[in-house]
């Protein structure tokens, strides 16, 4: 590759790679980790000299003055003093000032000649430079400072944009588990883009890692999930007509029309997978025939760059799917489908689902929705995609993987409706995240439901398929190449089912499609048997198989998470074999999905059997370190967080039968750890706001998130409980935030008043809770007729309730035309007001992950620690801010917390308990 040429400077995010042409000139930034603190810090002072340079050529005053003239260019609101400064605010005022007086005062000698006090004082000046924006800045503020300080400063000074070359740390960004950390870091890089010239170094491996993980910010930034070959015929102004005029001749073609169906524009899809995927049902000699027909057509793009091609939807493909043809794929007509649309709503879950019409035409909760599963024994399917069909509920993936705790067992109180069908599961994907949602129907049933989904023709069509594992499962080659990627399989992860002659995806997918379905046989005829051998080579098979599918879906770095959703909590609680049998199946069960590097966990803790052993891949034991879970629970249903106490003994007393050489310390392991955390407690709600916050990437200030799980609280739980349902949370937030970017608290109370009466407010009776919502969603104050009228409910039952409704907080009297009437304030609830400060506690401990191998059911105030105080200079100092709350933590009342915390289960010393002698394994 010849030497590239400097390329027009312009401010953006531009990928380096041998077929562009940009340069790696300018400041270069080695080894860009996804964590922050790593490389930001190493930037800013690379970037310093460069800085201060800048600023001495437009330096014509002290160093005082310098910078307040550059804080009126770059912040001009920094001295209003009608309104509080934000952390970013505070932060970015700080760094100007110390990047001005490093600039003015300490550039023209070198510091080593300075006394003790100037020495210290540029080192403290260079520290609050470079650690702006990463939090651990002087007020720990987040990227907003970056953006308002050495952004916005080059922004405003730089005659040229200044060129900053970051080469991405492949295996640090491949390997990274936390996708929020990921997140972060790319939000930096584009903040950065908003002042400097970012040119990005990544290796094919990395680009295509980034475009499977963050495909929203690789295609905004830097174009690696859109297509180059896009024809440009296809834009936004295709009309329906168009649509139809280019797929209308397909009435006798059938097998182009399911290939249509299943293909998507916003991601490619390659021609291996698409021959595996049972939905399209296409011979392999026959799908480039057809892709090359539907891309005449200009209803597909093709990627012919890569070692596979890939195809996907070009805008008129995607017209015509969603206007011209219907769930099974067939032709309709786009008048016929807008006056089907007008006349009936089809309420199925997914395209094999059938389910009864509501009476009036009601908009079924998402809970609802998802409890109509349709008949199995008609034409609905046993695993079902959760979210299929354009009039499904939205989010509803969002709202059930938000809650999960991850490597651990969450519990969340939930009025859940039972499944029309209990043998019915639900299966969920988006990018590198699967959540699999089913109903408890014993531990035998449960275990082949989910057995089933997890290795269904739709998970192996869309989840597991060949492009994600590799034709020969090269694809979850850990990168080290120690082992050989079979030797990893079946010695390392011990995946069952994969022999010699299954090394290859299509042999091992007939192989594992075989064994699925002879167990699921078994599992119809044994669940109500009293065989209690056979019982129990079941159970063992049916571990080995899910341990198995995890393995591989952990190898291939997808997040797993499951929902059991037990509708009669009260009735398990009360039977005290039904709840044995639970927390058997938990303690059995949840233990088996563990995984340590590409070591399966059971076999290094629990396995015994000589010969199992004997086949392990040799392991060292890293200090510190513990084992994974390669698929995190969630249990959901009325009071069953009741259970917690049950479910920690269960897996107690499991995890404390480890094997007898780690028991008696000859052998060395780590330890195995499954929190069991309360969903519904104050720090579990602080979690789903801050989730969604990063996700959707909104600017709540630490106030405002505050008031937001106050409101939560308030809002969806009993009275005087401090619990709320964190489902109810998830679908408010997400409400709010289709009507505003930044919701705020009473934005995000007028979208919780459109749930159900008996989940908003369950303090209020019913029709309290209907005349408050009513007026939360009203534009205007209403009067006793009209609040009667929207909210249906009885003038009795009016008179009975407007008092209490009168005195919540926010419901306000006001007289129209000498007429009273009632409305609502965006008032801020009493006691929250706290003003945002110059001061910030940082937290040093976690809420999410428990050091322990299972947590007490207890409650335990998380720790905090200062950080450092910036005071503006006397004569600037501003006296009316006063100091600012913890950003994380509950205020000075809040509710005590319900994450349980840790009790280390020690190595027992006495041989362990084998329940593999006798009986069944659940």
């Amino acid at each position: 590759m010849g030497t590239r040429q400097p390329a027009a400077r312009k401010r953006g995010v531009r990928l380096v790679s041998h077929n562009t042409e940009v340069s790696t000139e300018g400041i270069t930034c080695p080894a860009v980790s996804p964590r922050l603190t790593e490389w930001v810090p190493e930037l800013l002072d690379k970037l310093r000299p460069q800085t201060e340079q800048i600023i001495r050529e437009h330096a014509t005053t002290d160093p005082w003055r310098t910078s307040s003239q550059l804080l009126a260019k770059i912040l001009p609101a920094w001295q209003n003093t009608d309104t509080q400064w934000t952390d970013d605010v505070a932060e970015a005022v700080a760094y100007t000032r110390a990047i001005t007086t490093l600039a003015l005062t300490y550039g023209d000698e070198p510091i080593s000649t300075r006394s003790p006090y100037h020495q210290q004082r540029h080192a403290d000046l260079t520290d609050t430079v470079t650690s702006i924006g990463t939090g651990r800045g002087p007020v720990n503020a987040d990227l907003g400072a970056l953006a308002k300080g050495p952004v916005a400063l080059h922004r405003e000074l730089d005659t040229q944009p200044t060129v900053l070359t970051l080469l991405l740390d492949g295996d640090a960004w491949t390997s990274l588990t936390d996708r929020r950390t990921g997140v972060r870091a790319l939000a930096a890089i584009a903040v950065l883009a908003d002042g400097f010239d970012v040119r990005l170094v990544a290796s094919p491996r990395v680009q295509r890692h980034l475009s499977k993980r963050y495909p929203d910010w690789t295609e905004c930034q830097i174009d690696l999930t859109a297509s180059r070959d896009r024809s440009p015929h296809t834009d936004h102004t295709q009309t329906t007509e168009a649509a139809w005029e280019a797929i209308h001749d397909l009435d006798t073609e059938p097998g182009k029309r399911r290939l249509l169906g299943n293909l998507n524009h916003e991601h490619a899809r390659s021609y291996r997978d698409l021959v595996t995927d049972h939905a399209v049902d296409v011979a392999d000699g026959t799908i480039s025939r057809y892709v090359l027909d539907l891309e005449d057509r200009e209803l597909v793009t093709i990627d012919r760059r890569g070692q596979h091609n890939t195809v996907q939807l070009t805008e008129l493909g995607e017209r015509a799917v969603q206007q011209c043809l219907d769930h099974t794929d067939d032709l309709v007509h786009p008048d016929q489908r807008r006056l089907d649309e007008c006349l009936t709503g089809t309420p199925q879950q997914s395209t094999s689902t059938v389910s009864p019409r509501r009476a009036g035409g009601e908009t079924p909760t998402p809970d609802e929705w998802v409890a109509a599963t349709g008949d199995p024994d008609a034409d609905a399917d046993y695993v079902q995609w959760l979210t299929g069909p354009v009039n499904a509920p939205t989010d509803l993936h969002e709202r059930f993987s938000t809650v999960a705790h991850d490597d651990a067992i969450t519990l969340v109180d939930d009025h859940l409706h039972s499944f029309d069908d209990g043998r019915v599961a639900y299966l969920s994907h988006t990018n590198d995240d699967t959540h699999v949602v089913l109903q408890w129907g014993g531990p035998l049933a449960t275990l082949g439901r989910l057995a089933g989904a997890l290795l269904s023709e739709k998970a192996l069509s869309k989840v597991l398929t060949p492009s994600r594992l590799g034709q020969e499962f090269e694809a979850i080659d850990d990168d080290t190449q120690a082992y050989p990627v079979d030797r990893i399989l079946r010695r390392g992860r011990q995946v069952g089912w994969y022999s010699d002659t299954e090394t290859t995806y299509g042999a091992w997918r007939e192989r594992i499609t075989t064994v699925r379905d002879r167990l699921l046989a078994k599992v119809a005829e044994l669940t109500d048997s009293d065989d209690t051998a056979a019982r129990t080579n079941l159970f063992k098979d049916l571990h080995g198989l899910i341990a198995s599918a995890t393995q591989l879906y952990h190898a291939a770095g997808i997040d797993l998470t499951t929902t059991i959703r037990l509708p009669d909590t009260n009735a398990l609680a009360r039977n005290p074999t039904q709840l044995q049998k639970l927390c058997t199946f938990l303690a059995k069960t949840v233990p088996k999905q563990s995984v340590y590097g590409i070591h399966a966990g059971y076999r290094m803790l629990f396995e015994d059997r000589a010969a199992k052993l004997r086949r392990r891949l040799p392991y060292e034991v890293a200090p510190d370190t513990q084992l994974d879970l390669t698929m995190s629970w969630v249990l959901a249903g009325p009071t069953v967080t009741d259970l917690g106490e049950q479910i920690t003994t269960a897996l107690t007393r499991e995890l404390s039968d480890v094997r007898e050489a780690i028991a008696d310390g000859t052998e060395h392991a780590p330890p195995l750890k499954i929190p069991v955390v309360d969903g519904t407690t104050y720090p579990a709600i602080r979690r789903v706001i801050e989730n969604i916050a990063m996700t959707h990437d909104v600017q709540w200030t630490p106030r405002e998130r505050q008031r937001l799980v106050r409101l939560c609280l308030r809002s969806f739980g009993p009275a005087d409980t401090h619990r709320a349902c964190p489902y109810d949370v998830v679908e408010s937030l997400l409400g709010a935030l289709n009507e505003s970017p930044t919701p705020t608290p009473a934005d995000v109370e007028r979208a919780a008043a459109t749930l159900s009466p008996t989940r908003f407010r369950p303090d209020l009776t019913p029709t309290a809770t209907k005349l408050y919502a009513t007026l939360l969603r009203a534009t205007q104050p209403c009067g006793r007729a009209e609040l009667i009228n929207q909210s249906g409910i009885s003038a009795s039952s009016y008179d009975r309730r407007i008092s209490a409704v009168s005195e919540l907080e926010r419901v306000t009297p006001v007289h129209v035309d000498g007429h009273r009437r009632w409305t609502t304030t965006d008032t801020t609830t009493a006691g929250t007001t706290h003003p945002t400060p110059l001061l910030a506690h940082r937290q040093t401990t976690s809420t999410e992950r428990v050091s322990s191998h299972t947590s007490t059911w207890a409650s335990q105030q998380s720790a905090h620690a200062w950080t450092a105080l910036f005071t503006p200079p006397p004569m600037h100092k501003d006296t009316s801010r006063p100091m600012k709350t913890d950003s994380t933590a509950p205020d000075h009342q809040s509710p005590p917390t319900g994450t349980h915390q840790p009790t280390t289960i020690h190595r027992t010393e006495t041989p362990p308990l084998h329940s593999k002698q006798g009986g069944e394994t659940q």
